[in-house]
């Protein structure tokens, strides 16, 4: 019975060219097409040679195929999941340290005993900038706080973070000053993680107080503001964040329900 198994490794070959998938397994099966090569004193053999050496060229062809439009990519869109997927995990550092300062009433406008949201920088140890006492360790370790429209940004694995907290105006700030609302500032918060310049992350976030943790595609050219989250600033289609849900019931250290 003749071999019939070079002409299919020559036509897996041509299948190969066309969908790159299938480089791994013709390599494997070429090789071992090689080495099952009868004798050239066989009869048949120059033929088999022949559709083994195409399979061969067609190993290569595919093998660089899948190279560049399969594996390539496939690493760069796993490093780019890799770093948003921490963006997201210190947003959730953020709304932990704001937890902890909620419940520890260290800044409080008002004096009520409910403490308000901080701005980023007095979460990462700046100086008191709303009446708060100077504290020895900062809540949240930062690193080097960068100036954006925003307000000041923590720059971390190729994003900016920033926290913006509600104005008597209706608007949002990351800026301290009069125009701050203290007692809106008790109850809400937002953080946002927008792509730092340079890198090839193409998504922002924003989280607030309830964890609701929404993303959206973030043109080039296109600047987050404060009020981006609330749809008065630059225009996105937020969508939750891998679906998911606000988390429920009262905001920590108040026994209010969440408005």
């Amino acid at each position: 019975m003749k071999r019939r198994w070079p002409l299919g490794l020559a036509v897996l070959a041509c299948l190969a060219a066309v969908f790159p998938l299938l480089a791994l397994p013709l390599l494997f099966l070429t090789l071992l097409g090689v080495l099952a090569l009868p004798a050239r004193a066989q009869p048949g053999s120059g033929k088999n040679r022949a559709l083994v050496a195409l399979a061969v060229i067609g190993s290569a062809v595919s093998l660089v195929r899948f190279v560049v439009e399969v594996a390539m990519p496939g690493i760069v869109r796993g490093g780019r999941d890799a770093g948003e997927q921490r963006a997201v995990s210190w947003l959730r550092d953020i709304l932990f340290a704001e937890d902890a300062m909620r419940r520890a009433g260290w800044i409080d406008p008002d004096h009520d005993g409910i403490g308000s949201a901080a701005l980023l920088s007095e979460l990462c140890g700046g100086p008191p900038l709303r009446g708060q006492p100077e504290q020895d360790n900062p809540v949240l370790t930062c690193g080097d706080l960068v100036p954006t429209p925003l307000g000041l940004a923590a720059r971390r694995g190729g994003y900016l973070f920033a926290i913006c907290l509600p104005r008597r105006d209706g608007h949002w700030s990351g800026e301290p000053g009069p125009g701050l609302d203290e007692e809106a500032a008790e109850r809400q918060f937002v953080t946002y993680a927008w792509p730092d310049a340079g890198v090839r992350f193409d998504h922002a976030y924003f989280l607030d107080q309830s964890e609701n943790i929404q993303t959206a595609v973030l043109p080039k050219g296109t600047a987050l503001d404060c009020d981006s989250a609330r749809g008065l600033g630059a225009r996105l289609e937020w969508v939750p964040w891998r679906g998911k849900r606000p988390r429920p019931g009262p905001l920590p250290g108040d026994s209010a329900p969440v408005p």
